[in-house]
């Protein structure tokens, strides 16, 4: 079936007076309600607004199929359910979000609500599939930052799994890049079942007239002695241990030829061995590789972060147990390295300097300027923050979630609070590490500063892409001459030429997959299914909305669990497939009487023999030696209630040695339990483990 742009934007679903018609968007889409669609565009072209469009055709058209949208991270996964709200007239009652905050009993019960657009993280659809969610009713999938799946990533199983339940899968994946090595785009189009990759650059006609051009600038600075002196010591005990390397036969290069990747092949090459003979030489030639690494990774941060950068590493290195680390801290000490890194003071980097002239100049250009400073290590955004406000500069770090090195890291709510300061231009430099770089909604800005280069054409796309969106956008690379900065400068802009050059070679070579079911029949959604066009439901209200539903579903599986509970003890005991016919017969859905079970058998209530449900009692007194008695409530008190045991004793019950309905130590009340008895104060208590059976 042929689609036009025009069909496509003669949607009802679609609020198309909010969609600027770009050709390149449309055309796109045009190719992805038909094939299995890879989009690779840069940063700020509208990746969503395609998702958009494609998604729309396959709701309104078909009706009783569902959606389902992926992005990696939460704030990542909210922004999508945002912008998809804004351009479709559904109801709120027809989207859910989902994500690793929502229990899994609420998230399958949304899974089988009538709502029809999901928007998740992939590991909640792979985890939720374990638990029995089914995905033939999915009628597109879409895989935002598509360029992560990979190996074990959830975005494989979910894949996987989408493509052998449903009829006719149709996938829609989305990245700035999905790498620049053939295999990787191979591998990434085979896991994703991909037929048809839709690929655009800056370069591109239809693509040009919407992007402000972007000036690139790549600013060198000299390293300065002291830390030229400390490089030339620390590169000799590297090839040192390169050298050893080589002469094990493990890395067939010459030592100045060996990089940080072959290190890491090499690690994993001999973690794959270990199991193997001869582990006395491997483990030796793995404190080697390991030593290695650590300098190389020392060596970086000199050239490319400051002194202050490596004198923070090598503390590090001294409180240390790991034998690589001793080794290196003594090779240091040795060469007289130690005592100079630990004593250096007060030189900073040069790239220091030239961020603050840079950063001066286009202040007094233009005072309402917006700027990014990219820099891959925390420890140089702090200093870099700390810097700019001592300048007088309004500047605010900008990292992940994680906790690295013993600083915590930023929530989710603190993101979202700077975020806010920056577009309203309470903060005016952004100071990011790499979480600045995907997905997240951070406005346009006019300058974006890049502290080192970045050897991922991945990376150096997103990052690039925060300028230029609506005006013209300035770019500065700041590099240490002969430094690691301008192997990666040049590795970045060879592998952005090669990724282009690799996609459509690959594009020519990639067939459909076979489909074991015939396309869907259109079923068209109904006009009072739309939601009116003049409204469009307000975030709070979603979430206003998500809140309820939580809350609903959590009182409909206590309110099972206690229905359960009861009649459980009434019986003594209880099929499970009977309970979950007889509340269905009462109007309480399978999957709530599922969980409420579930949370019963968690808390130890109950216990399942078999498809027999009983109180744990049965299996708990045999556990415990312990023994069932007939307890009577004669007399409840303040803080304790007096029960009459097998018709010939007192005991003393209190609230914190009872485990059993509450409502159940009310006079007259008569049940069999599981219990023991001790003396306290000369007065005989009751341990009631178990209620186990319900007399009266």
């Amino acid at each position: 079936m042929n689609f036009s742009p025009e069909s496509l934007l003669d949607n009802p679903l679609l609020r198309t007076d909010l969609i600027e018609r770009r050709d390149y968007q449309l055309g796109i889409a045009c190719n992805a309600v038909k094939k299995n669609t890879l989009v690779v565009l840069p940063t700020a072209l509208g990746k969503t607004v395609i998702a958009v469009i494609t998604a729309a055709h396959f709701l309104y058209n078909y009706s009783d199929k569902k959606v389902l949208v992926m992005a990696p991270t939460r704030p990542l996964v909210l922004q999508h359910w945002q912008t998809f709200l804004k351009f479709l007239r559904l109801r709120p009652s027809d989207v859910v979000v989902l994500t690793g905050k929502n229990p899994p009993q609420y998230r399958m019960n949304a899974w089988n609500s009538q709502a029809r657009l999901y928007f998740c993280t992939p590991q909640v659809v792979a985890n939720d599939h374990e638990r029995g969610l089914r995905l033939s009713d999915f009628s597109l999938l879409v895989f935002d930052e598509c360029h992560r799946a990979r190996k074990n990533y959830a975005y494989t199983k979910v894949a996987q799994a989408y493509v052998r339940e449903s009829p006719y899968p149709m996938i829609l994946a989305m990245t700035a890049s999905p790498g620049s090595e053939r295999s990787r785009i191979l591998e990434l189009c085979r896991a994703l079942y991909i037929e048809n990759i839709e690929v655009r650059t800056e370069e591109d006609s239809d693509v040009r007239s919407y992007l402000a051009p972007v000036g690139v600038e790549w600013v060198y600075v000299e390293l300065p002695p002291a830390y030229q002196q400390i490089r030339e010591g620390i590169k000799q005990i590297l090839e040192q241990r390169l050298s050893s390397l080589v002469e094990t036969g493990f890395i067939r290069k010459k030592p100045r030829y060996v990089r940080r990747s072959d290190l890491i092949e090499l690690g994993e090459k001999i973690a794959r061995q270990l199991d193997q003979e001869k582990r006395g030489e491997l483990f030796g030639i793995l404190l080697l590789q390991a030593s290695a690494m650590t300098l190389s990774h020392a060596l970086e941060l000199l050239e490319t972060q400051g002194m202050f950068a490596l004198k923070k590493f090598v503390e590090r290195l001294l409180h240390s147990t790991k034998r690589s680390h001793k080794s290196v801290i003594s090779e240091l000490r040795k060469n007289g390295l130690l005592e100079k890194i630990l004593s250096t003071e007060g030189i900073d980097h040069p790239k220091l300097e030239k961020v603050m002239r840079v950063l001066t100049e286009e202040f007094a250009r233009n005072p309402d300027s917006r700027v990014i400073v990219f820099t891959h290590f925390r420890e140089t955004s702090r200093l870099l923050c700390q810097k700019l406000k001592e300048k007088g500069i309004r500047a605010e770090r900008f990292v992940g979630q994680a906790s690295k090195e013993g600083e915590a890291g930023m929530s989710q709510e603190q993101q979202a609070a700077i975020l806010e300061r920056f577009r309203d231009g309470d903060i005016r430099v952004l100071v990011a590490t790499s979480v600045g770089e995907e997905g997240l909604d951070i406005p346009s800005v006019d300058l974006v500063i890049f502290y080192e280069p970045v050897p991922s054409e991945i990376r150096y796309i997103q990052r690039k892409g925060r300028t230029g969106r609506r005006r013209f956008g300035r770019v500065v690379i700041l590099a240490a001459s002969k430094t690691l900065d301008e192997t990666y400068l040049w590795s970045s802009r060879h592998k952005l030429r090669r990724m282009k050059r690799e996609i459509r070679k690959l594009n020519l070579e990639l067939h459909p997959i076979l489909r074991l079911g015939e396309p869907p029949k259109p079923n068209p959604m109904r006009p009072e299914e739309l939601a009116p066009a003049d409204e469009m439901p307000s975030i709070s209200e979603l979430e206003d909305q998500e809140r309820f539903r939580t809350r609903r579903l959590n009182r409909e599986i206590a309110r099972a669990s206690r229905h359960i509970y009861r009649k459980i003890l009434e019986h003594g005991e209880a099929d499970f497939q009977q309970i979950v016919s007889e509340m269905a017969d009462d109007g309480v859905p399978s999957d709530v009487v599922e969980r409420a079970i579930h949370n019963l058998l968690g808390s130890g209530q109950i216990v399942k023999e078999d498809d027999r449900l009983m109180p744990a009692g049965s299996s708990l007194g045999r556990t415990l030696g312990s023994k069932r008695y007939l307890f009577e409530v004669e007399k409840v008190m303040m803080g304790k209630a007096i029960l009459i045991v097998d018709n010939k004793w007192r005991s003393v019950l209190i609230p914190q040695e009872y485990s059993g309905p509450r409502d159940l130590i009310r006079r007259g009340a008569k049940f069999e339990a599981t219990a023991e008895f001790y003396n306290q104060e000369g007065k005989l208590h009751a341990r009631i483990y178990s209620v186990d059976r319900i007399l009266s």
